[in-house]
């Protein structure tokens, strides 16, 4: 080849070459830029090696419940739960209780056996006093007031509730009157005011007693049976017949009832002895008949 065309062959070869490594060298250059803006996808071992921070932070802020015990599963007793009804078909005069506005209610001492076993009642907290004797008053206060099976339930919500509070119901059904209780709850009593009211009171229950055997009974002669129990069932039919709540019934009602022309009774005929549906439902007409709000 003529040395021209060599040096001419030779210059070529050069630029190609030249170029060939200029457009590797920017290939190169491009590929590592764009690798380096962009991450990298991690493979299926790295991703599966590497916990997750998303998770792990979730994780960590889970706290788990706390366990309820088997007696905090069961449903809380509440008033409704201890109402009940009379077998009124064993009942001497089946007619409507005058003043009663809400049925009847079991307490701790006369509810079927098992019943209280079915409910949860939560238990006061640590009382608050400066002595031993305060904490333990405190302490019994709350329980009553949290456990409507207790006797002295109703007369502690009475008195929370206030003279303006709604009514508050005794567990024979009685709207209880709120200066009665406050009077017997928080009232100041000494030995010999006791026993000097005590005397008053029988010597009262008596003269009302044979006032109202002789307006009642034919001849007023009364039953040959306990005369409290017979006074029990005289109040009972009076109220019935009047329409005045049971606790209410005195000699005073007992002359309007004689001027409103209702026959009296032979005691033969009229008194039997009390079943036990009967003496039941006395013994709640009864317990707590003073506290009752007059109608």
């Amino acid at each position: 080849m003529p040395p021209h065309l060599r040096s001419a062959s030779a210059r070529a070869y050069s630029g190609n070459q030249n170029g060939e490594s200029s457009s590797k060298a920017t290939a190169k250059t491009s590929k590592a830029t764009a690798t380096k803006g962009r991450k990298r996808k991690p493979t299926d071992s790295q991703s599966s090696s590497r916990p997750k921070r998303g998770r792990r932070a979730k994780a960590s802020n889970t706290q788990e419940p706390e366990e309820v015990p088997d007696e905090k599963r069961k449903p809380r007793l509440t008033t409704p739960d201890l109402e009940f009804d009379y077998d009124r078909s064993q009942l001497r005069d089946p007619r409507p209780t005058p003043g009663r506005v809400r049925r009847p209610r079991w307490e701790d001492f006369d509810m079927p056996e098992g019943f209280k076993e079915r409910f949860y009642i939560p238990e006061p907290e640590n009382p608050k006093g400066r002595t031993k004797a305060i904490r333990e008053y405190n302490r019994r206060e709350q329980k009553d007031l949290l456990d409507p099976r207790e006797a002295f339930h109703d007369l502690y919500v009475c008195l929370e509730k206030g003279p303006e509070g709604s009514p508050t119901y005794d567990a024979a059904g009685f709207q209880l009157d709120w200066e009665k209780v406050d009077s017997t709850m928080h009232g100041s009593y000494t030995r010999s005011g006791v026993v000097n009211a005590m005397e008053n009171v029988v010597d009262r229950m008596e003269c009302e007693e044979r006032d109202m055997f002789k307006m009642f009974f034919v001849d007023g002669k009364p039953p040959d049976a306990e005369s409290t129990t017979v006074l029990q069932y005289l109040q009972d039919h009076v109220s019935k017949d009047l329409g005045v709540p049971w606790h209410q019934i005195g000699s005073n009602y007992l002359v309007e009832w004689e001027k409103r022309g209702f026959p009296k009774q032979k005691a033969g005929k009229w008194w039997r002895e009390p079943n036990g549906m009967e003496e039941r439902r006395m013994m709640k007409m009864e317990s707590g008949a003073s506290l009752r709000k007059d109608l």
